[in-house]
């Protein structure tokens, strides 16, 4: 396969928002909810050269996005697709399912799992009638699990400011659409020690917790990250690809070796990305501000916050 591209980050840190921009980009195929619902038939990829049309392609997957006039809704768009990976690859493990076991590395990959997942992926980027493929997970790295299968391909890691990742996550968290607070022993016994007793003994709640999460996917970046070279990973931050989403992409194009897209840049003109970090500054109280300095000290972390924006 000519180079795959994984896009990857710590929940909540904005993944959403480069599948939205280089879904549209004519050299990309991509997985949809269709083959996260059917995964070993990858015919269901053919629907998605709908956006392949001259002058109404980009009109049709806007409308998919939107998703507000009648069959929008049917429409694929780029997504997380999770049963996908799990069916084709059985150790392919989110959040804390990994937790409870061990992170996905390349021992976790049978030569036949990668005999099967490079030919599933193959037929999803031929059906599209594309060149290349990308996927998103807002997880764990993964580098080296991939690599296994997909030596060649390349990682791009998405950060985001940590006060509104954890502004985010605790939303959610409160809203229902997640359950992380009965999973906090199963994520503590994986952190270091000292992040440990110092949650358990001194910040004992949702936002504390969401805080040394953000820090732990980080982490893990950086241990894995460090046995790869620079070539095959380039990170990126959600404040800059608001900020200046031209620039941006013609970064994430440059590494990506991809080639100049008018039809990207016009749709991101049209509709340019939405700074949602001013949520956390109205949101978060200054004793939950005052935690999250408590917890963040090391400036491998501290570099991340983006005080600009």
């Amino acid at each position: 396969m000519n180079k795959p591209i994984f896009i990857f980050g710590s929940p909540r840190s904005g993944v959403t928002l480069l599948e939205n921009i280089l879904g549209i980009h004519p050299e990309l195929a991509w997985l949809s909810e269709y083959n996260n619902l059917h995964p070993e038939n990858t015919k269901y990829s053919i629907i998605n050269r709908l956006f392949s049309f001259p002058i109404v392609g980009s009109a049709i997957y806007e409308k998919a996005w939107k998703k507000e006039s009648i069959g929008s809704s049917y429409l694929p768009i780029p997504t997380e697709a999770w049963n996908f990976w799990r069916t084709l690859l059985p150790n392919f493990k989110k959040g804390v399912e990994s937790m409870e076991s061990s992170l996905p590395c390349a021992n976790n990959m049978s030569n036949e799992e990668v005999i099967r997942i490079r030919k599933t992926i193959s037929n999803v980027t031929r059906f599209q009638g594309k060149s290349r493929f990308f996927a998103t997970y807002s997880d764990f790295p993964r580098m080296e699990y991939f690599s296994k299968a997909f030596p060649e391909a390349l990682f791009i890691h998405l950060v985001r400011d940590g006060r509104a990742v954890c502004e985010s996550y605790v939303r959610v968290n409160e809203l229902g659409y997640y359950n992380s607070w009965d999973e906090r022993k199963a994520w503590f016994k994986k952190m270091p020690k000292s992040w440990r007793d110092s949650f358990f003994n001194e910040h004992y709640n949702i936002f504390s917790f969401s805080v040394y999460r953000w820090m732990y996917y980080l982490k893990l970046f950086r241990e894995e990250s460090s046995k790869f070279p620079a070539n095959r990973i380039f990170q990126i931050a959600f404040e800059d690809i608001v900020k200046d989403p031209m620039k941006s992409i013609k970064m994430i194009q440059d590494f990506a070796n991809l080639s100049y897209s008018s039809k990207m840049e016009r749709y991101l003109k049209k509709i340019p990305p939405i700074n949602n970090n001013i949520k956390w500054r109205k949101a978060l109280s200054n004793d939950q501000l005052d935690i999250f300095f408590q917890i963040v000290k090391e400036k491998y972390y501290l570099d991340l916050l983006r005080d600009d924006i």
